[in-house]
């Protein structure tokens, strides 16, 4: 019974928990299989950018994501490509000195990706350093590994509430015994000597009328 109680218990902190909580042990044991989804954040996009000019665009990235974008600039023609915070962008854009999360200073077919440390608004900005206009796709998308349990974890919950749920009715059941009945004690009749045979001395009990040894009747 105490086994079930302790299956049940476990499987309502499953239900508080999620079944997530056990991801490392189906890691481990081969029941798990993981994929990568992408959403998008910015379909590609066509952006002008005039001679000796600048473009930008911003997206609101939270922290630790995992973000992968494209960037193509037409004609085999280069850019320089820079990702910044919004802090780090304003400096950059008033000639100050500025820090980048990411930079490309020749960009012509270029793929990247990156994982923010501090979520927030960031900036990525097409520099053309060329006294003739370029034209560059831009897209970007984020991607969240999605882990898929097998059902059997999936399910661990229901499964453990089930079999404590049985072990426990079988622990309840088989504590409630009848009591086993005592034996039955045969009423033993102790002997006693009633009256002396007055020709041999021998005692005899009540019910006989003879001597059992010599057989004499006491009339």
């Amino acid at each position: 019974m105490t086994v079930g109680v302790l299956l049940i218990l476990g499987a309502i902190l499953l239900f508080q928990q999620g079944a997530q909580v056990l991801t490392p042990l189906a890691d481990i044991s081969g029941l798990s299989s993981h994929y990568a989804k992408e959403t998008v954040i910015l379909p590609p996009t066509l952006y002008s950018i005039s001679a000796s000019g600048n473009s930008s665009v911003s997206e609101d990235l939270p922290s630790g994501s995992q973000i992968v974008g494209s960037l193509q600039v037409a004609e085999g023609r280069d850019v320089a490509f820079y990702v910044m915070d919004a802090g780090n962008f304003s400096l950059w854009s008033t000639k100050h000195p500025s820090v980048t999360v990411l930079a490309e200073p020749i960009a012509i077919s270029y793929n990247f990706s990156l994982s923010p440390n501090v979520a927030g608004t960031y900036y990525f900005v097409f520099d053309n350093q060329d006294n003739s206009p370029r034209t560059v796709i831009f897209s970007l998308s984020s991607v969240q590994t999605v882990t898929v349990l097998n059902p059997l974890v999936q399910y661990a919950s229901f499964e453990l509430l089930f079999v404590g749920l049985v072990l426990s009715y079988l622990g309840l059941k088989g504590g409630k015994r009848k009591p086993e009945s005592s034996p039955v004690v045969e009423e033993t009749r102790t002997w006693a000597p009633s009256w002396k045979c007055k020709f041999c001395g021998a005692l005899n009990g009540e019910e006989r009328a003879f001597c059992v040894k010599c057989g004499r009747s006491q009339s």
